[in-house]
């Protein structure tokens, strides 16, 4: 019951972190955690220092132009010429018409259009230059788009674009851009009435390159030119026509001055920045910063540098540590990110807001997330003449992109840094735990080993674990003292009853042949009672020291015995046999019952009879009066089973896993008889012995109790 209710507890019991194992796993998270928290407080301080050395250059620049008009209100036009401002373009622009190389300008596009009689349609223009190449982003807002007919060869039956280039003689090219479906447009070279071509701009050529992509309320225009085809007072004329009657009548004709461009003459006139102004800028040009001077109409005059675009990684990951820093920067994404950043066209309106602050006199600042990767840092600061008067505003952008490049990858650093050191820390962790499970274990396994199935010490100390400085050398050592200490109470108790039988034997035959001289010599009738009591309890006394003796000596002469291959059913028969039957009805005492006439095992004949003896002592102590015995013996598998039964009271079930032990008896004995519950143990012993075992077992109808003895079978 006591092991039982140990095995329970062990059960339910629930495992609990220690406070030592809490503490270092707090460390351990901890130091990523703050290695992270200082690189959140650097990049602030990082970001600070940065936006305040922008503010001084801002300050410088104001300070450079200060009274600088002849940069800032001097435009490079004569007369009145319509001015369209054309903007830097980062890269190479690819004409397809898609407008990804315009978002940044969008809000500075020239709209025209007549809406006199409230007709909605209308274009705006955005120009742009990239070294040797001028580029143009047309937007036209049109109910119906007509394309030409393929074969007809008056090319204004449909909606197209004219284009006046006066070359650097005087003469006037005409070309119309006109397209026949979606996609790339054709360019023809007219006359002066717009209608009769000279000559189509040959398809392989890109001298000058122009596609079409319609749109819901209209369709777009992308074309390309090289800046030779301008003069040198840049000078150009663009005009939309719109058809869209049945017949082909022409129905509005826009162009940028709100008059036709076949006037000779009237050009627009395409305004380049200030190249002093860019000499000064460049000596200021900064990584990943952009420097932008408008004017009091924030025409852009002057610019450098630009804010570096991120370009996307698109490998995919060929091995395993490729892989891991992809989850890495997964997870350093969804850690460190910025959730929200502001599209293209929400960041042209922050401009706009500092431009208009700047126009008003006053020094704005302002800061916004391109994306996730990327802030933006941006200044925009009036210029003054001496007076105080405007004359334009300096806008400072620069890309936090570096430090934040720097902060990821010192974030990766640390990150890989802190696991593959958590990792080393719980290796080491494991391979220490393990090593001293393996040491507890192993000690475990020794103690579990010195002890044999009856429950005698087999050494007299440890040797694991004895020599070791620490604590579970500590615990081995005392629990080697222990042992020492209980074999050498063992080896005292062991050779206690072959003293005793000697110590005892010596005034117990003194005893005993004083009581057979009294006899000798004639006692009283009355007194002869006496005598043969004490008889009685002398031979008793000496039954029980040779019990004892014969106990404590029975292990010692199992190890001297050897086994043999012998007949089990045989044997067993041959003893049942010999058995004297009962004194009252002349019944057999014994009965046997085996089906097989042989069953081969290895052991001792005589062990095997004194087994038998000690069962069937047993067996008639705790019968039914005038009840049999009964032995039976079969084999099953590859073991054989010994049984002996008989009908009697049950054995009490606390007494079921101590009935086997030395010096333990469940019940009361007959009359005249000693005992010691030395009878099972031996029985317990001599099955061990033979690589066997031994149980009881109660059983019903009738009441009766068994003992079964399982035995190996010795396979040939």
């Amino acid at each position: 019951m006591n092991k039982t209710n140990s095995a329970a507890k062990t059960r339910t019991r629930r495992w609990r972190p220690s406070g030592q194992a809490m503490l270092f796993l707090l460390v351990l998270l901890s130091m990523p955690l703050l290695s992270y928290r200082f690189l959140a407080e650097t990049r602030v301080f990082m970001i600070e220092g940065q936006s305040q050395a922008q503010e001084q250059l801002a300050q410088g620049i104001v300070t450079l132009f200060q009274g600088r008009e002849d940069l800032l209100e001097e435009l490079p036009y004569l007369d009145s010429q319509q001015v369209v401002f054309s903007h830097p373009l980062s890269s190479k622009v690819k004409v397809d018409g898609f407008t990804g190389e315009w978002l940044d300008f969008q809000l500075f596009a020239n709209h025209f259009g007549s809406t006199e009689d409230g007709d909605e349609d209308g274009y705006s223009l955005l120009l742009g230059e990239y070294e040797d190449r001028i580029y143009g982003l047309v937007r036209i807002q049109d109910n119906v788009t007509k394309l030409r007919q393929w074969g007809n060869k008056q090319l204004d039956r449909s909606d197209h674009l004219r284009l006046s280039l006066p070359d650097r003689n005087g003469n006037e090219r005409r070309l119309i851009i006109v397209a026949t479906e979606p996609g790339k447009m054709e360019v023809w070279y007219v006359k002066d009435d717009w209608a009769t071509s000279l000559y189509r701009n040959p398809s392989s050529s890109f001298i000058i390159q122009a596609v079409m992509r319609p749109l819901v309320d209209g369709y777009l225009v992308e074309f390309a030119l090289p800046r030779y085809f301008l003069n040198e007072r840049q000078e150009f004329g663009l005009a939309v026509a719109d058809v869209d009657s049945d017949d082909g009548t022409m129905r509005h004709l826009k162009t940028l001055v709100g008059s036709e461009t076949n006037i000779e003459s009237h050009y627009n006139l395409l305004a380049m920045r200030s190249p002093e102004a860019n000499k000064i800028l460049a000596s200021l040009d900064r990584a990943n910063s952009q420097i932008i001077i408008y004017d009091k109409q924030l025409r852009v005059r002057a610019s450098v540098g630009k804010l570096a675009t991120s370009v996307p990684e698109s490998l995919q990951p060929t091995t395993i540590v490729e892989r891991m820093q992809g989850w890495l920067n997964s997870a350093l994404d969804w850690f460190v990110a910025i959730p929200t950043y502001l599209s293209s066209s929400q960041e042209a309106s922050q401009e706009r807001r500092l431009l208009n602050q700047a126009l008003g006199n006053e020094f704005a600042s302002g800061r916004w997330h391109r994306s996730a990767k990327e802030e933006v840092l941006a200044v925009a600061a009036p210029i003054t003449d001496h007076e105080g008067a405007l004359l334009g505003v300096v806008l400072i952008k620069q890309s936090t992109a570096q430090i934040l490049k720097l902060q990821r990858r010192a974030m990766e650093n640390i990150t890989m840094l802190s696991f593959a050191t958590m990792v080393v820390m719980l290796m080491v962790l494991l391979a220490y735990s393990w090593r001293q499970a393996y040491r507890v274990q192993r000690l475990g396994r020794e103690a579990k080993e010195i002890v044999d199935p009856s429950g005698r010490l087999r050494t007299n100390q440890l040797q694991s674990e004895v020599r070791s400085s620490d604590r579970i050398g500590g615990l081995a050592r005392s629990f080697s003292e222990v042992v020492e200490r209980l074999h050498d109470h063992q080896q005292f108790i062991s050779t206690m009853p072959r003293t005793l039988r000697h110590e005892i034997n010596n005034p117990l035959n003194a005893t005993m042949t004083s009581l057979e001289n009294l006899q000798r010599h004639g006692v009283a009738d009355d007194q002869q009672r006496y005598l043969d009591i004490a008889q009685r309890g002398l031979i008793k006394i000496s039954a029980i020291v040779e019990k004892l003796a014969d106990a404590a000596n029975l292990e010692e002469a199992l190890q001297e015995d050897d086994l043999e291959a012998m007949n089990l059913a045989y044997l067993v028969e041959t003893y049942v046999s010999h058995q004297e039957p009962c004194g009252v009805s002349g019944q057999a005492d014994v009965l046997f019952a085996c089906n097989d006439a042989q069953i081969a095992v290895a052991g001792v004949d005589y062990r095997v009879e004194q087994m038998l003896d000690k069962l069937l002592d047993n067996a008639r102590d705790f019968r039914v009066a005038d009840s049999a015995i009964v032995v039976r013996l079969y084999q099953q598998d590859l073991y054989c089973y010994l049984e002996v039964e008989n009908q009697g009271p049950h054995i009490p079930e606390e007494m079921q896993g101590n009935l086997f032990t030395s010096m333990v008896s469940a019940r009361q004995g007959g009359a005249g008889q000693a005992h010691f519950g030395l009878g099972l143990y031996v029985v317990r012993m001599i099955a061990l012995y033979h690589g066997g075992e031994v149980s009881a077992h109660n059983l019903v109808n009738p009441q009766s109790v068994m003992f079964r003895v399982r035995l190996p079978l010795l396979l040939v």
